[in-house]
């Protein structure tokens, strides 16, 4: 009797396991769909750093063409200075997108060791029941079977145990 519930304990370490396994998995896989839409969200940023160059350089070209305010400076100046801003604003958002990426891929990969490290934890836990089991029937003594007894079988009616 001891080691029956032994081995219905195991059973459930190994299937509670399996569960937060399942559920580490999962994890992961979001943390890879959030990481890809973070992505995205760069992505943008960078397309809209481009955007907003384009129409700053326009702008100060535009203003030069008609002549615009001579005390703000040179147009050159400025178009070096708006170009400069908007190429590093476009590099740091592909640079943020590629990071969120390969943080999700990372991120990802933890979830998953830790499903792997909850099933071996599982196993060990099950194994260890069972031993704690067949321990505890060593102490009260495994049931005798003679060539007598019967057993009735899974499927019904009965077997004589030789």
């Amino acid at each position: 009797m001891q080691f029956a519930a032994a081995a219905v304990s195991a059973y459930g370490s190994i299937y509670s396991a399996r569960a937060q396994q399942s559920m580490y998995n999962a994890q992961a896989a979001q943390e890879k769909i959030a990481g890809r839409s973070r992505a995205i969200g760069y992505k943008q940023q960078a397309a809209d750093a481009l955007a907003n160059m384009n129409q700053t350089l326009a702008a100060v070209v535009a203003r030069a063409a008609v002549g615009g305010d001579p005390t703000s400076g040179s147009p050159l100046a400025v178009q070096k200075y708006a170009l400069r801003e908007g190429v590093t604003e476009y590099h740091t958002a592909k640079d943020n997108a590629v990071l969120a990426v390969e943080n999700a891929n990372y991120q990802a990969n933890l979830y998953r060791q830790a499903g792997r490290t909850a099933m071996v934890s599982g196993y060990i836990n099950a194994a260890g029941s069972l031993a704690m089991g067949a321990a505890q029937q060593n102490q009260v003594g495994w049931p005798k079977w003679t060539s007598s007894q019967q057993v009735a079988p899974a499927m019904g009616g009965t077997m004589q145990v030789s």
